[in-house]
């Protein structure tokens, strides 16, 4: 079985609240929102508790989140609202963190903010004593943490979920798998094909070994874009559209990592990434917020990808 999510993100509201009602009613496994100071989201933690009261099964969260600096988000507030978006969601709350892209314009954005954007090193250890703290608060601790400026914190009250929300970590690199491998439930990387999400799937694997950790405790999922067409002799018009929706030439290797066809080709390309070693997908449907390819992926692909296998 592969457990199959939707991301979302835009400042229409009334698209966003139709675009969630439909993925919980359709049987999706989690739906995500964009967390940042970006022009194509609103406050990523205020529409997390819109979400959390549209939604009645899927599970929630921001499609990752950020723990680099105070400024960013400070610890304690943060796990102040996973608190109230979890109490909201009856217990629902996925965190997703990532540790922060390197490109110049990234860290040049929250500078804009004010917001430092530490090196790597520094981002990867604020990361850790943020999960280490959070935990140890939704555990209804006292923590003090030098390096976070907590002395003695403690929060109340303490989520539902016992002992607190799964926390997931976006990693790529070597260090950032090996904190994924030491500290996470769920690990996630992005736009790689079935044979390179394999190939970062055995190094997290080496990374959980390392840690002293089982292999089967910690979900694996990739984030791909997706464009499903109608009907086979639609799939190269498919194919077209997204490509023209990312900016890619017609060679361009992302296109080896999108779920783009017809049904028969994307649940082929889906379960390649179970095979790979995915247990989870991150989809973001190209039409959004239209619900088009919402419901046609969840009619003609979601059937094929959660189907218990047979007993033999």
């Amino acid at each position: 079985m592969i457990a199959v999510g939707v991301q979302t993100w835009g400042t229409d509201v009334a698209a966003l609240r139709r675009y969630w009602a439909a993925a919980d009613a359709l049987g999706y496994a989690r739906v995500t929102y964009g967390d940042g100071l970006w022009d194509f989201t609103h406050d990523g933690w205020t529409l997390l508790a819109a979400l959390a009261l549209q939604t009645r099964r899927c599970r929630i969260g921001p499609a990752v989140t950020y723990a680099f600096a105070a400024a960013a988000h400070h610890p304690s507030w943060l796990a102040k609202r996973a608190v109230a978006i979890d109490h909201l969601s009856g217990g629902r709350l996925d965190l997703r963190f990532a540790v922060g892209a390197e490109a110049r314009d990234v860290a040049a954005s929250w500078a804009r903010h004010g917001i430092a954007y530490p090196p790597p090193r520094e981002r990867l250890a604020r990361l850790e004593a943020t999960i280490d703290a959070l935990r140890r608060l939704w555990a209804g601790e006292a923590v003090t943490s030098p390096s976070l400026g907590l002395r003695d914190a403690r929060i109340e009250p303490v989520p539902i979920q016992r002992p607190g929300p799964p926390v997931w970590v976006a990693a790529v690199g070597p260090r950032a798998m090996a904190l994924a491998a030491r500290r996470a439930d769920g690990w996630e990387t992005s736009f790689l094909p079935p044979a390179a999400f394999a190939d970062a799937v055995a190094r997290f694997d080496a990374a959980l070994v390392a840690a002293g950790r089982p292999g089967d405790v910690v979900r694996r999922s990739v984030e791909v874009d997706a464009a499903l067409a109608d009907a086979p002799h639609e799939a190269a018009g498919a194919a077209e559209r997204f490509r023209a929706h990312r900016g890619l030439a017609r060679d361009h290797p992302l296109l080896d990592a999108a779920l783009v066809g017809d049904a028969e080709a994307v649940v082929a390309r889906a379960l390649a990434y179970g095979e790979a070693g995915a247990t989870d997908l991150m989809v973001g449907f190209v039409d959004f917020p239209d619900t088009t390819m919402l419901e046609r992926f969840a009619k003609r692909v979601l059937p094929a990808l959660t189907a218990r296998p047979r007993i033999r």
